[in-house]
């Protein structure tokens, strides 16, 4: 993974901000440094003139050697596709994503739309917002927004089959959610590794007409009510991932250091003296938190970094050891405060290398996992073997673009 200095983050950021965040590294800091004299009568020309202004006047104050406050942004690149990509360990939907490295800041929506024209050759008339909109939609269950893009014919059959060449794994798993609706549910739960427990009911509109003052009026409600169809469990699935990683980013960014510190503590002293004894008979908070934790753990494969602020002298025992000192391990050398806005994560310059680290590891750790199985089983309500496409939990480490 490429990293950068504190300096190069805000120039990186001041790029972004005014319109380039799409751009490789390199171009956006060749771009800063071509026009670093003139960025004051940029700001009218930037995408984000706010933000650009704000972060020209924390480049040229640091550039004195003054303290900043200034968070920098770095965002996911279509975070709902790279969820899907590696809950299935597709290795080609990874790259369109940024999970995996190509030596290019890669745009998925773009990229699906340079092949569409391509394939339509002079004829096309598809504009790239257009398809962009095609595609988050479709990623979350959508028939009905394709076909108002794209129409019913020719250019929807080549959306759709381009679609399934070029991101084959994040594809196939949308159309697999999909069928696992059932029209006799009233509610799909689920619980992900660090105890955050999902429920969504299964909404209709109910229409009834009523009569005031003679006249007849319509008033639709909603209801909790099974249906024949849905294309919810997509969208909702993945969104609960992505809430739960923007969770994980600040527990292991944002943590407690005495905390942290005597976790360790705990953690190699444990493994060191393969002390296995159990306190007999006790319960405690942190022991029932820890046990929840570690069943979690084994069910879908991923430690949540929830399991440190538990972790003492008695609770240390019911801990898995060996994932716990490495989650532990990994964490960054400083805690530090982050801001997130779904998929957005700012953070002072002085922590973007941290923050993109812990990411990708966050990333990897869920490639690596079960945890698609585990939700699948539990939406369904047995025991389900789910197959991936295959394992690129250790490329995804090093990805340069998944936070840019």
């Amino acid at each position: 993974m490429q990293t950068f200095t504190p300096t190069e983050y805000l120039m990186i950021d001041v790029a972004g901000n005014f319109g380039l965040d799409k751009e490789s590294w390199t171009d956006r800091l060749t771009w800063f440094q071509t026009n670093e004299p003139l960025l004051e009568d940029l700001v009218k020309e930037a995408e984000e003139p706010a933000l650009f202004y704000a972060g020209v006047q924390a480049y040229r104050t640091a550039s004195q050697g003054k303290a900043i406050s200034y968070p920098i942004s770095l965002d996911a690149t279509a975070s709902g596709a790279q969820i899907l990509a590696i809950l299935v360990g597709c290795s080609k939907s990874a790259s369109l994503c940024n999970v995996l490295s190509t030596g290019e800041r890669e745009d998925l929506y773009t990229n699906i739309y340079e092949i569409m024209c391509a394939r339509l050759g002079t004829v096309s008339k598809i504009d790239r917002a257009d398809v962009k909109q095609a595609i988050m939609t479709s990623l979350y269950g959508s028939k009905a927004v394709p076909k108002e893009v794209f129409g019913e014919g020719e250019m929807l059959d080549m959306f759709l089959e381009v679609m399934n060449q070029e991101a084959p794994g994040i594809w196939q798993l949308n159309e697999a959610l999909l069928a696992l609706w059932n029209p006799e549910a009233l509610i799909y739960e689920w619980t992900l590794p660090d105890n955050f427990h999902v429920k969504t009911k299964v909404m209709d509109f109910q229409h009834e007409t009523v009569h005031f003052l003679e006249r007849p009026y319509d008033v639709v409600t909603k209801i909790n009510t099974p249906t024949e169809t849905g294309k919810s469990l997509p969208a909702n699935i993945t969104h609960s991932i992505d809430g739960m990683i923007v969770r994980e980013i600040s527990r292991r960014c944002t943590y407690d250091r005495t905390q942290m510190v005597k976790a360790m503590g705990l953690c190699f002293a444990a493994i060191a003296l393969s002390h296995t004894s159990r306190p007999a008979d006790k319960i405690s908070p942190n022991i029932s938190m820890v046990r929840t934790l570690t069943k979690n753990f084994h069910e879908s494969g991923f430690l949540s970094a929830r399991i440190v602020d538990y972790i003492d002298e008695d609770s240390i025992h019911y801990a898995p050891l060996d994932e716990l000192f490495d989650l532990l391990d990994n964490m960054p050398k400083h805690p530090f405060p982050v801001l997130s806005i779904h998929d957005c994560f700012r953070v002072h310059p002085n922590y973007g290398n941290d923050l993109r680290k812990q990411y990708n590891m966050i990333l990897s750790d869920l490639a690596q996992s079960s945890l698609l199985q585990s939700i699948v089983s539990q939406i369904v309500g047995e025991d389900t073997v789910v197959s991936k496409f295959g394992d690129i939990s250790e490329q995804i480490v090093n990805a340069d673009y998944a936070l840019s």
